[in-house]
């Protein structure tokens, strides 16, 4: 399986049964399983969702894996708002809305799961995974921007 651009099943996934979803959505530069690794590793189950899984066994554990480089010479980069479509359409394909759902997100994943709402709530079309939505833990998610995103200027230095 591909890790680009899908989303990745933990456990509980086949459950027709579970209480809920819980996506995890790593950020920028990130991986959807060495973000949550504490040796950024991606060849074990010794992550936080899979320890996430074994505590909520009823529950849906999911990693949101997308491409987004931190500089266009590193790799391919689409622009945000087009990301949280697709990423919406992709939720969508897997059923994730039928459900409670929370996000935990790092960094740029916070952002781009704050568009995706956005973009559910004025399409309408992704309307369960809006209304579905019971929480978002954010991690580092830079919401007013970051110093790293600024040129230095006059009065305002980067």
């Amino acid at each position: 399986m591909s890790d680009r651009n899908d989303l990745i099943e933990i456990s509980g996934t086949q459950n027709p049964s579970r209480r809920g979803d819980v996506i995890f959505v790593h950020g920028l530069g990130g991986d959807a399983l060495s973000t949550w690794h504490p040796q950024e590793r991606r060849d074990d189950d010794n992550f936080w969702p899979a320890w996430l899984g074994e505590d909520l066994s009823d529950v849906g554990i999911w990693s949101l894996a997308y491409e987004v480089q931190p500089f266009r010479w590193k790799g391919n980069s689409m622009p945000l708002v087009d990301r949280a479509t697709n990423s919406l359409d992709l939720l969508d394909s897997y059923e994730i809305g039928d459900r409670p759902i929370i996000f935990v997100t790092h960094s740029m994943g916070g952002l781009l799961v704050k568009q995706m709402l956005r973009s559910a709530r004025d399409f309408g079309k992704w309307e369960a995974i809006a209304s579905g939505t019971r929480g978002i833990v954010f991690l580092s998610t830079p919401h007013s921007g970051s110093v790293f995103g600024r040129f230095p200027r006059p009065g305002n230095p980067a």
